[in-house]
């Protein structure tokens, strides 16, 4: 289950734990950053998918660690004007440099130049976007309207977790220069493919997993609407032919044992849509399967996802979710085919979904 939001406080340099409150109108050059218990930091929460190392596989995990980043960009609205006061065009870094879970000590999260809240009235205020990684070149959108910030993403060449968080302090809340806090939300899908051996005698080898006409490249668009609250899409997105996120587990699978493929993040999509002209059905996203039984030649398994349905209903999963975990069970009868089922989870409750008698020959 991955329902826990994980909450650590951010301390930059200059930022306090506890903070008694600021008062309005900020506006003296002589405070120094440095030691100003009012200047701008943040706390950060979520429950993780992702890898930061430059690996080609995504992994689970629950919590930040240390090293970890996220790049944040902020504006103000004084008197109904908006300016940038954070980040400009490719945002702050802020880095996680001292965690130890076991030590008992808040972590310690820093970022430089320290920036001061500044407050002219209590109907002021501050629109935050925050990205994780940092280095997933997130930019401040060129665009009018609220702040708004993209991320591009491109299956070729992307394999982590791409997180996100918004935020807007308002000038009269009780404590204006409090710690921000930052719940990032996954902003792509997560796809793991399980694979069943029912065969009670014979064993396989799973040697190859890959994907085609999926939509592979597109981005990820953080913005806030009137009111403050979070809107996230996926723009400039683009689908073709190719295959992408191909793996070579060359596993082999015991009779009656079963085997999780790592996981894939993807950009959310809808799976009923062709990637070539027209809306043929072998141009629609698809999971192709390589394996090979014991004694016998490789074999070739299509699973086209748009045929997937929940396991309590009759009407397909045609679309990908951000923030959603879809685990494609693929249980191979070796002297009958392979059948395909799927479980869904938000990293909240469990959904299991299946198709019944899908069976490819």
């Amino acid at each position: 289950m991955f329902n826990r939001i994980i909450r650590i406080v951010a301390t930059a340099a200059g930022c306090a734990l506890l903070l008694a409150g600021c008062s309005l109108w900020l506006d003296d050059p002589a405070r120094n950053p440095q030691t100003d218990s009012e200047a701008i930091c943040f706390s950060a929460g979520n429950a993780l998918l992702r890898d930061d190392a430059p690996v080609s596989k995504a992994t689970l995990s629950e919590s930040f660690v240390e090293g970890n980043t996220f790049a944040v960009f902020g504006n103000r609205v004084i008197s109904g004007v908006q300016t940038t006061v954070f980040g400009g065009t490719n945002g702050v870094t802020v880095t996680l440099t001292d965690h130890d879970e076991n030590s008992g000590t808040p972590p310690v999260w820093t970022y430089s130049p320290v920036k001061l809240w500044y407050w002219e009235s209590s109907g002021d205020w501050y629109d935050f976007i925050a990205v994780s990684p940092a280095g997933a070149g997130s930019v401040k959108m060129d665009i009018a309207g609220n702040l708004a910030v993209s991320t591009h993403y491109n299956l070729a060449s992307h394999d982590y977790d791409i997180l996100g968080a918004t935020y807007r302090r308002r000038g009269n809340v009780q404590d204006p220069c409090g710690t921000v806090p930052m719940v990032f939300n996954h902003l792509g899908s997560a796809v793991i493919v399980r694979i069943l051996n029912n065969s009670e005698l014979t064993d396989v080898t799973l040697d190859e997993v890959k994907y085609k006409n999926l939509v592979v490249e597109g981005d990820s668009k953080l913005t806030l609407d009137l009111y403050g609250n979070p809107e996230r899409s996926w723009i400039n997105t683009e689908r073709n032919t190719s295959f992408v996120r191909l793996s070579s587990p060359d596993q082999l699978i015991e009779a009656d044992d079963s085997y999780d493929c790592a996981p894939d993040v993807m950009i959310p999509q809808r799976l009923d849509q062709a990637a070539a002209a027209g809306n043929n059905v072998e141009d629609m996203p698809a999971l192709y399967l390589y394996y090979t039984p014991e004694g016998s030649t490789q074999k070739e398994a299509i699973v086209r996802l748009k045929d997937i349905c929940p396991r309590d209903s009759d009407t397909p999963i045609t679309s990908w979710a951000a923030g959603t975990k879809y685990i494609y069970e693929i249980s191979m009868r070796l002297d009958g085919g392979v059948l395909v089922t799927v479980e869904t989870t938000d990293w909240g409750e469990t959904i299991e979904a299946e198709t019944p008698g899908l069976l490819i020959q």
